[in-house]
């Protein structure tokens, strides 16, 4: 037994032995191969790829802002009266004119109270008839008095109770017109309170949304419905404390919407805010869409890249040629050894303004350097290269 555990331990020593020796003749290849690339990783891939050269050029000063799209025009209809719809006229989506019936509020109570109004207004009348009639009789009868008066017949007692009783159907009279002019207000208001039992559309636009059904209890905090007019988009956009003392009113902009690619619309800066927020450093900026084909819908993201009408020289990389680290922006430039293998070799970067296929180079590249374009995004630092229809180029500058 004592034997037969000898034995076994010698061959577990044998096996690690041998898996010593392969691992280190394994790692004796890995190294010298390594040496052979030059240390470099990834040296043993090869791909063929295309190159530009950095530039010098120049650009129009852009800035681009983001933001949700709004409606220019958006109305959120509240009844001026309490009470409980009885009919809804409009519904989500729907399109309305200014002055379209939209809903009806229940108007019992105030038509009962139009009706007393109206019985009112028939008791004042008749009391101005009656009060007309006895100062009529007033009146002759101060007529009367006066000749007898004049003639000597009476005496002045008498001709001043019938002037009294003149003056008395007089003030009569004129309380009678009063409590007309009384009943006619009162029934004024109650027809206007009747009408705002028709809720109308304030202007011509579309249902965005529809907040009671009907049967529902409303009051003049509670909105009927929204409405909206989609012919022109604003979007309200923060700048930089930079970048808006730069933009002027009226400047144009072109807005591009991410879910409706392939079309481009425009836009024109209307309005600039003279206050920035004290904690972000940001002013407010609106910019106004033609909405031309009313494909604009509220809430969308749009870009807008708003043209400071300015230029100037900068280094230029070919757009094709950056990619990203993570959030590190970079590019592989294509560098040779002593035997003028090519291969790849990331470079970070510093970038700035970015239109149609150039982006600007704040810091990392000079002119001339040569970047990989085609195939970038298949490159590994270090990666062998073969350069598709390399020829030498005065302007490119291979690193040693």
């Amino acid at each position: 037994m004592k034997k037969l555990r000898i034995k076994h331990l010698v061959i577990i020593l044998f096996i690690a032995v041998l898996l010593g020796v392969l691992g280190f003749r394994i790692f004796q290849a890995v190294k010298s191969e390594s040496q052979q690339n030059g240390g470099r990783p990834g040296g043993s891939r090869m791909q063929t790829v295309q190159t530009g050269v950095v530039s010098r050029g120049t650009l129009a000063e852009t800035i681009t802002l983001t933001g949700p799209l709004r409606a220019k025009e958006q109305v959120d209809v509240n009844p001026k009266v309490s009470g409980r719809i009885v009919q809804m006229k409009v519904d989500t989506g729907q399109v309305v004119k200014e002055g379209s019936l939209i809903a009806l509020i229940e108007d019992a109570e105030i038509q009962e109270q139009v009706e007393r109004s109206k019985a009112a207004m028939a008791v004042s009348d008749a009391t101005i008839s009656q009060r007309q009639a006895e100062l009529n009789n007033a009146k002759a009868e101060l007529d009367r008095k006066q000749k007898l008066l004049d003639e000597g017949l009476i005496s002045r007692q008498e001709f001043e109770t019938a002037e009294t009783r003149h003056h008395v159907s007089k003030s009569q009279l004129e309380l009678a017109r009063a409590q007309k002019r009384q009943a006619e207000a009162e029934q004024r208001e109650l027809t206007i309170r009747q009408g705002q039992t028709r809720i109308f559309s304030p202007m011509t636009g579309i249902i965005a949304k529809r907040h009671v059904d009907t049967g529902a209890m409303v009051s003049p905090t509670v909105p009927i419905v929204t409405v909206v007019n989609l012919d022109t988009m604003v979007l309200h956009a923060n700048a930089s404390e930079r970048d808006i003392a730069r933009i002027k009113r009226g400047s144009p902009a072109k807005v591009i919407i991410d879910s409706l690619p392939g079309q481009e619309y425009s836009g024109r800066v209307m309005r600039i805010s003279p206050l920035l927020d004290p904690q972000t450093r940001n002013g407010e900026v609106e910019i106004e869409i033609a909405n031309r084909d009313g494909s604009l819908k509220g809430e969308m993201f749009a870009r807008v890249e708003l043209d400071l009408g300015t230029s100037r020289e900068m280094t230029l990389l070919p757009r094709d040629a950056l990619v990203y680290r993570g959030d590190q922006p970079g590019v592989y430039i294509v560098e040779s050894d002593e035997e003028r293998n090519l291969f790849a070799k990331f470079r970070p970067v510093e970038t700035g303004l970015t239109q149609e296929d150039k982006v600007e180079v704040i810091s990392g590249l000079e002119e001339g350097d040569r970047v990989i374009t085609g195939g970038s995004n298949l490159v590994k630092d270090g990666d062998r290269v073969n350069v598709m229809g390399d020829k030498p180029d005065s302007n490119s500058r291979p690193q040693p």
